[in-house]
Parts: structure tokens; C-alpha cells; sequence
């Protein structure tokens, strides 16, 4: 249920990046999501990372936007799952660097902030969420 809503979530924030681009200054609705799923739950990257293609290509006409630091983020975790351990830290130094990445296909530095803004307590939810559901 959860893949299915964020994904419809991504969708919408798609159509509102593509409405209002030019209009006012918005997060990246979309990858804000989709990075939310993905750091919350190392497995989503099977839906995460089909549903960043296509936002890559709707947004940006490419998949070289966002898509390669995107797909990058589960083998860092696994990466530092087994070294470090699970851990808060770790995982904001992702969501940084993922962040970040948003400057290079343009956006300006008050939507990378609005986009971090969203994706903390998206994120935050969908860790409760799969932390009480049943294994």
C-alpha cells in the first residue's frame, strides 16, 4: 500500500513541478518522496528507483539528473550498514548528498531547502511506519 501511495504522490508532484515551474519557487515534489521512501526502507529501491526514471524524464528529458546519486543511495547503505552500522548519521549524510544533487539540473537553493524541508518528515513517517509494521 505504502509503494502504492508515494508513487501516486511522486506522480502528483510531477504535475505540480510542471504546472508551476515558472510561476513560483516549489520543491522537487517528486524525488522528495521517492528519496524519503528510499531512505526509509534500503528495499524500496525496487519501486524507488523505476519511478525516478520516470521522473527524470518527465522533468529533465534525461536520466542523468538525479537518477545516478539516486540509484547510488542502496549500495551506500548497505555499505555503511555493515561497516558502521544502521544509523541516523549516516543516512542524513545521504539525504544531503542527495539533496545537493538537485543543483545541477538548476534548481535554486531556496527549492534544495524546501525539498529537504518535505522530505524529513516524509521520511520520518514512512521509518514508523515499516519500524511498527510486522516483519
Amino acid at each position: 500500500m505504502i509503494p502504492l501511495l508515494i508513487s501516486l504522490a511522486a506522480l502528483l508532484g510531477i504535475n505540480l513541478n510542471l504546472a508551476f515551474s515558472h510561476s513560483l519557487t516549489q520543491p522537487d515534489w517528486a524525488a522528495g518522496a521517492l528519496l524519503a521512501a528510499l531512505l526509509a526502507h534500503r528495499h524500496n529501491w525496487r519501486w524507488v528507483l523505476p519511478m525516478l526514471c520516470l521522473h527524470d524524464i518527465a522533468l529533465y528529458w534525461s536520466l542523468s539528473a538525479t537518477l545516478p546519486a539516486m540509484a547510488l543511495i542502496p549500495l551506500a547503505m548497505i555499505y555503511f550498514d555493515q561497516h558502521l552500522g544502521v544509523g541516523l548519521p549516516q543516512r542524513l549524510l545521504l539525504l544531503l548528498l542527495a539533496v545537493v544533487t538537485l543543483l545541477l539540473p538548476g534548481w535554486s537553493l531556496p527549492a534544495m531547502l524546501l525539498t529537504l524541508c518535505g522530505t524529513v518528515p516524509l521520511w520520518y513517517l514512512l521509518t514508523r511506519h515499516y519500524a511498527q509494521s510486522p516483519a
